[in-house]
């Protein structure tokens, strides 16, 4: 075989993302504020756009805390008892922890001073105290090492040695820290940051200190009889200090509301009219572009190469993201429309009627791409009647039904929830009872993925929900 070089042509084809196209993909991906901002830098970056038809009077649109609507996606979940210890606390990670939605106006917003921050309340508070400059520089260290839950996880004896100053004497600043607001500031993890706050709270229950000390990790799992045999107390009283515990903060970082609330809005939203639903997409408010005419015409004339190349392509971004946002619209319509056919029962009838979907089908029906439908629904909020959404919400697993179809995995959460919130507190409801119960109703379910589920919505077992029953009697 005679190897050798040569030249041949060969004719391919191939999808070449450009800027603008590059663009027109990431605008799908954007919220309405995130369009907005986006919109305000290109009229500030492009001399060739312009704002059509400013109106000063433009109403804004309602905000909704992101708080809010994580509240909402929730389903207003109850907890199954006032002293349940896993809803709220958990050695593996933190939970959620909802803060009051604040005042939706934007004006009000938009005055707003911008909050202190954690550091800078910490760093205030330490001002007040009596502390040497040493002190106070090794507590500026310190403070800048607190991450978003409250905790300073390094080591403090390595911490020590690439400061240069005495461990004790960093421990006794550490200790200073620990007493700020936020109680417990500072601490290693969620076990010291409780004993800190039980300590300073609750000086002379020594019970409570040891059970946080020595047995948080078995009052998680409910295990009464072993704390009760080690501290040589009655269940009752474990279940007394549990609440005390209650009131404590895992992660005191979140407790501090210097910063703002963040807020979304509806991109979408959706009303029943008669017998048809009519979709507003909420845009209205958004500057709508356009090109100036003076810049049209010097493209007619003649131009020094450099200055025509310039606004060229400034025309073209012009133009193409004009192009990208009224595509952006039309894609988020016809999404929104194809939910809406494929959900209609939810918009009906509510939480309860929702289906199993998945962007395939969405993408099926439409003649688009799964990517295309992934992008255009995230970050994207729909106001409904049963409350305000993220579009990804509606896309859900199933389980198999007995009439051969699926069940959405959002509908059996809520039937779980429901049947467990309704059950005798003296004979609760074991993962099999609720297996044959959902059979009854038509859904096949394995008792496991009742198990999985049940961990989901952070329901206990039937035999440590038994157990907090009768402790309560």
């Amino acid at each position: 075989m005679k190897l050798g070089a040569s030249l041949s042509q060969r004719q391919t084809q191939k999808l070449v993302m450009t800027q603008d196209l590059r663009q027109s993909i990431e605008l799908l991906s954007l919220s309405t504020l995130e369009l907005s901002d986006k919109i305000q830098n290109e009229l500030l970056e492009n001399p060739l756009l312009d704002e059509l038809g400013v109106d000063e009077k433009t109403k804004m649109p309602e905000l909704f805390s992101i708080d809010e609507v994580k509240r909402l996606e929730k389903l207003n979940h109850e907890k199954s008892t006032d002293v349940n210890w896993q809803d709220s606390y958990s050695l593996e990670g933190p939970r959620s922890y909802d803060s009051e939605a604040s005042d939706r106006n934007q004006k009000y917003i938009e005055s707003s001073t911008r909050g202190e921050t954690l550091e800078e309340h910490l760093l205030n508070q330490l001002r007040l105290i009596k502390l040497t400059k040493l002190e106070f520089e090794i507590g500026e260290v310190l403070i800048s090492m607190i991450d978003e839950k409250g905790f300073i996880t390094d080591d403090l004896s390595i911490v020590s040695k690439e400061m240069g100053y005495p461990e004790l004497k960093v421990r006794r600043v550490l200790q200073v820290i620990n007493e700020l607001d936020p109680i417990g500031i500072g601490a290693k993890d969620m076990q010291e940051t409780l004993l800190i706050q039980g300590k300073i709270l609750f000086p002379d229950n020594i019970l409570l200190h040891q059970l946080i000390g020595e047995f948080l990790s078995d009052l998680e799992k409910v295990d009464y009889k072993k704390i009760a045999k080690n501290l040589k107390i009655t269940e009752e009283e474990i279940l007394s200090l549990a609440r005390l515990i209650k009131k404590l903060e895992p992660y005191p970082a979140t407790t501090y509301q210097g910063r703002k609330i963040d807020y979304v809005v509806a991109d979408v939203v959706v009303k029943e009219v008669g017998n048809e639903f009519n979709i507003f997409i909420n845009d209205e408010w958004l500057p709508k572009l356009t090109i100036q005419e003076e810049y049209k015409e010097l493209l007619s004339q003649k131009l020094p190469p450099k200055e025509k190349e310039y606004f060229q392509t400034k025309y073209s971004s012009a133009q193409w993201l004009i192009r990208s946002i009224q595509q952006r619209r039309q894609t988020l319509q016809r999404v929104v429309s194809c939910i809406i056919d494929f959900q209609v029962d939810f918009f009906r009838g509510g939480i309860g009627f929702i289906k199993p979907l998945t962007l395939k089908e969405v993408a099926e029906k439409l003649g688009l791409h799964e990517s295309t439908i992934s992008r255009i629904t995230t970050n994207k909020y729909i106001q409904t009647t049963w409350g305000i959404f993220e579009l990804k919400w509606f896309f859900s697993s199933g389980v198999k039904s007995a009439e051969g179809g699926k069940e959405s995995s959002k509908k059996i959460h809520e039937i779980i929830r429901n049947l467990v919130k309704e059950e005798d507190e003296n004979n609760p409801l074991s993962d099999q009872d609720i297996v044959e119960l959902m059979e009854k109703k038509g859904i096949e379910i394995a008792r496991r993925t009742v198990a999985k589920y049940r961990k989901v919505l952070r329901i206990l077992p039937s035999n440590e929900r038994k157990r907090i029953s009768s402790l309560k009697g």
